[in-house]
């Protein structure tokens, strides 16, 4: 019986890898055409795409810098996407945390490292999960659908965090739209010398072993799969449906205010008008790519945080436009869509290799 599931797990595993892959290059085949269409050697653009994220330690660093957030971000959604529920809502939270961990870490409190730093982290936590608990409460309470009101206050979160740093938490004695620089004892530490890898990193992959050790080895975890699997089914057997719903809510808001804390916190300093415009937005692509697991976020952040920065190096050495990336990243995204059905065809194609398997293993058992 635990052969049988071992083969069944590695079978899902193998259908999820083997369909990103292919979304992957489905995705660059395309855009090498949309390249040719604009008179320029897609391979060439694509070798500048990738020495400009992986060619030196700088590259590579400014790459890690830039899937950090899509991580944390990525991490908050999926978690919500595997309780049923679709949090449009992550750059939305993602402004909000960033907002409240920039005015605790402005404030002259005179606090040591080891307490204004957590400080400032839980406060974009908190942030973030208040503005999530918002559309989960409607949700549940009000049948209000999630993805319209999180989409929504999207652009409330949005525009109040661009008002505050043209209001309260503009810069003292500024004229810019911008708040005070963080105080050195609420900065995340740099992991690497003369670069910008900052601690948000470490943040991300500790968050990513828990959410995974909370999905898979969790009684909570099991019954929030339950839930998102078959909400009825999982009300009939006495889940408390309803409360899991927020709670999945709750941590994705969390994941998501940390997402842009760390940004402000590790890399930024300060917090600026738009300071990560569609953070919040490229992070469900992440999730999706990385099909809601959190091991696979963690390495589709990284994927599409070295778009982000070779894109640059790209634009300078070929003049194609960065949109080039976001072409890339939509069709990635289409792409895992128009996929997911290859894991139920790969059952079929290794079912026979199955049945071998097993076989082999009831033989080695008689002997």
């Amino acid at each position: 019986m635990k052969a049988r599931l071992d083969i069944k797990k590695f079978e899902v595993v193998l259908g999820y890898v083997i369909s990103s892959v292919i979304s992957i290059v489905v995705s660059l085949v395309i855009s090498a055409g949309v390249l040719l269409a604009q008179g320029t050697d897609p391979i060439s653009a694509f070798t500048y795409l990738f020495q400009g994220a992986f060619g030196d330690i700088g590259g590579f660093s400014a790459s890690l810098v830039s899937a950090t957030p899509l991580m944390l971000a990525g991490l908050g959604i999926a978690f919500a996407f595997r309780a049923g529920i679709f949090n449009i809502g992550a750059e939305g939270q993602l402004y909000l945390g960033a907002m409240l961990a920039t005015w605790v870490a402005t404030l002259p409190l005179g606090l040591p490292k080891v307490v204004h730093l957590p400080l400032a982290l839980l406060a974009g936590m908190a942030a973030g999960a208040f503005w999530a608990f918002i559309p989960s409460y409607l949700k549940v309470a009000k049948g209000f659908n999630e993805v319209i009101t999180t989409i929504l206050m999207n652009y409330i979160g949005v525009y109040f965090v661009n008002y505050s740093v043209h209001g309260f938490l503009q810069e003292p004695g500024g004229y810019l739209p911008q708040s005070a620089p963080i105080v050195e004892t609420a900065r995340l530490p740099k992991l690497v010398a003369n670069t910008e890898l900052h601690a948000g990193l470490l943040v991300g992959l500790v968050g990513a072993v828990v959410l995974y050790i909370l999905l898979q080895k969790t009684d909570f975890g099991y019954q929030l799969r339950c839930v998102g699997s078959n909400p009825e089914a999982a009300r009939t057997s006495g889940m408390n449906a309803k409360l899991t719903l927020i709670i999945a809510m709750l941590v994705s808001g969390a994941f998501a205010g940390l997402a842009g804390t760390a940004e402000i916190l590790g890399y930024q300093n300060l917090l600026l008008e738009n300071f990560s415009p569609n953070t919040g937005y490229d992070a469900i692509a992440v999730a999706l790519l990385g099909r809601l697991n959190p091991m696979g976020v963690v390495l589709a952040a990284i994927f599409f945080g070295a778009l982000r920065n070779g894109a640059n190096i790209m634009q300078i050495m070929t003049g194609v436009p960065v949109t080039i990336v976001y072409i890339i990243q939509a069709v990635i995204i289409l792409s895992v869509l128009g996929f997911s059905t290859c894991k139920i065809k790969l059952g079929f194609l290794l079912e026979r290799g199955n049945k071998v398997a097993l076989h082999s293993v009831k033989n080695v058992n008689r002997a």
